[in-house]
């Protein structure tokens, strides 16, 4: 698992390390099941516009709930192939962790954190165009608060080989305890 704030770098780092590694990865980012929603002009990422019905799917929370089902499932379906597949995302709150987890139920994984400070991390979201300003920021402080890295990258201190590097020595060299074990176990 990729884990960190929009704009960080998950993506090209994802690229790099399904280049570099020896075996075949998949990367399953979390923005492509985003980009599969519905688009349009709306108050806010998950807000209808006044023109789509008020049905219940499109309830804010049913709405994430399904999203995260979807996404893990997806995860956990390519998994279960004997596949490996890279989770790339920013998980914001320790139960879509622990839900993850169950999802992958018999399966554990490794979980990168993926680091750049604030004012790098802005400077890409405007470079980049396709995020509104202040995305990251709103993620900047939560989404490293819920289990500790089996290893850490900074996307701005490293460049993406010594990131890459970082991360195959972890997976030669891996921790005791999976990820996902120290998740279902609390730790």
């Amino acid at each position: 698992m990729l884990q960190g704030p929009s704009s960080v770098g998950k993506s090209t780092l994802a690229i790099a390390l399904q280049r570099s590694l020896e075996e075949y990865w998949w990367a399953l980012e979390a923005d492509d099941i985003t980009r599969m929603q519905p688009t349009g002009e709306r108050t806010g990422w998950w807000e209808p516009t006044r023109e789509e019905r008020a049905h219940p799917s499109w309830n804010r929370e049913v709405r994430l709930e399904r999203w995260l089902a979807g996404y893990f499932q997806c995860l956990a379906t390519i998994a279960r192939t004997g596949s490996n597949v890279m989770a790339v995302g920013g998980w914001l709150e320790t139960t879509w962790l622990q839900q993850l987890a169950a999802s992958l139920d018999g399966m554990d994984a490794y979980c990168v954190g993926v680091y750049c400070p604030l004012d790098e991390l802005e400077r890409r979201e405007t470079a980049r165009g396709d995020r509104r300003s202040g995305y990251a920021r709103e993620h900047y402080d939560s989404v490293h608060t819920h289990a500790p890295y089996d290893v850490a990258v900074d996307t701005n201190a490293q460049t993406t080989d010594e990131s890459v590097a970082a991360i195959q020595n972890m997976l030669a060299f891996p921790p005791d305890v999976p990820f996902f074990a120290r998740i279902r176990s609390g730790r």
